[in-house]
């Protein structure tokens, strides 16, 4: 049951951090979440919304978007039976078709965030984003 719960949860974080549009700055909607990634020293605030099941998220302050390609974590949580910290690592694959040419252009960024789960309690998960920044360079 704690692997559905977590399971959901990885979904619903995934959600929060890929979930976005492309076309549209998302800052001023009611639904409007923000995350500030750090890619590779550089911090960078991102806004997404939930109401699509798109991989890109709107860079704050620029006309530019964070296009995910790939996205992995840890959760970390204590057991509420046995008391003993528990870290189960997941990866969300997202995106579909050919990632050629994308080889100079990704980033790996990072981010951590605390969610509440109602079986264990406080649930702490390390994320690392793999995507590229729009418009591309070069």
């Amino acid at each position: 049951m704690r692997k559905a719960v977590l399971l959901a949860a990885t979904m619903a974080i995934v959600a929060a951090l890929a979930a976005g549009m492309a076309s549209a700055d998302p800052v001023n909607s009611k639904n409007v979440q923000f995350y500030e990634l750090d890619c590779g020293g550089e911090k960078v605030t991102v806004s997404t919304i939930f109401n699509n099941n798109s991989i890109v998220v709107h860079e704050v302050g620029t006309t530019g978007n964070f296009v995910a390609t790939r996205i992995e974590g840890t959760f970390t949580f204590t057991d509420p039976e046995t008391e003993k910290i528990v870290e189960e690592p997941f990866v969300a694959p997202v995106g579909k078709g050919k990632k050629k040419g994308l080889g100079g252009s990704l980033t790996t960024c990072t981010t951590t965030d605390t969610f509440e789960d109602p079986e264990v309690g406080a649930v702490d998960v390390d994320l690392t984003v793999t995507g590229f920044f729009t418009p591309r360079k070069g």
